[in-house]
């Protein structure tokens, strides 16, 4: 009896050793998570906004510059830009997790981050099917799996929404605008060039061999597409204006037939839940409601 006593009081008395979920991440690194992670970090505006999605409120210790949505998002700690976070700023905010969004940020934030055994999970979505895991995935290391199975389903049900009303058009040509002055356009390595597809169009630079080409007007001219869309990833710059200077091309059917748009670069360039919002307002551009 004395012996069974002395063992369950040096059980008692062993130190809590906290346990550890080893994950492989998105971009094949072997990570060792917290099981019980309650100080996260997203560097980017996007994983912020999955992390808020997931109800992680009030276990976002910071985010970065631009990272506006939702509004309780602007009310977080700034750690500076997704390219160039602060360091200094990161450490003040002793997060037992970094996420990363950004292929860019890996060497600089990696090698700084290790020396302070802070774990960094990266995720690489390319797609809408790649969100989808990339959501899941944090749902699993973070508790919160069920919310983001539901995320996943309600973003597919409206995907599922619009891939029905676009497929009795006849698709069309898109020129994809993402740089004003020179006019720099997207290929398919981009999630515009999903989007488009599912939204009932045809990326006329999918094929492009550099992700994000530049074109002349005389190369649009040949590519003749019947839709315009810019995306405005200035918040400062009038769009408007750029949208009207095309006017001047008459020879392009997107312009003859007043085919032009600009839609909001957050909706559609950040691979986060309301891109599939951003994915409806393409199909509203490309086959608008009226030709129901």
């Amino acid at each position: 009896m004395r012996r069974f006593l002395f063992s369950l009081i040096f059980f008692f008395l062993l130190p809590v050793v906290a346990s550890a979920l080893t994950v492989v991440d998105e971009s094949g690194t072997t990570v060792e998570i917290p099981d019980r992670v309650q100080r996260i970090l997203p560097l980017t505006p996007s994983l912020a906004e999955i992390l808020f999605a997931l109800g992680l409120d009030q276990r976002i210790v910071g985010v970065t510059d631009f990272a506006t949505y939702p509004k309780a998002a602007r009310k977080k700690p700034r750690v500076g830009t997704f390219i160039n976070p602060s360091l200094e700023k990161i450490l003040a905010l002793e997060p037992d997790l970094v996420i990363v969004g950004s292929e860019r940020q890996d060497e600089k934030t990696n090698a700084a981050l290790k020396n302070f055994s802070i774990p960094v999970y990266r995720i690489r979505p390319v797609d809408l099917n790649t969100i989808y895991r990339s959501i899941s995935n944090l749902g699993e290391i973070t508790g919160t799996l069920p919310q983001a199975q539901k995320v996943i389903i309600e973003m597919k049900k409206k995907v599922a929404a619009v891939e029905r009303r676009v497929a009795r058009f006849p698709r069309k040509r898109v020129f994809y605008q993402v740089g004003i002055d020179p006019i720099v356009s997207v290929n398919q390595q981009t999630f515009a060039a999903d989007l488009i597809r599912r939204a009932g169009g045809i990326l006329v630079t999918v094929d492009n061999p550099v992700r994000y080409p530049r074109y002349s007007i005389e190369r649009v001219i040949v590519d003749a597409p019947e839709v315009i869309i810019i995306s405005s990833m200035s918040p400062n710059t009038n769009y408007q204006r750029f949208r009207q200077s095309w006017q001047r091309w008459r020879s392009i059917p997107a312009v003859r037939q007043g085919q032009i748009y600009v839609i909001d670069s957050d909706m559609v360039d950040r691979p986060a839940p309301r891109i599939v919002d951003g994915l409806a307002q393409l199909a509203e551009f490309i086959h608008p409601s009226k030709q129901r």
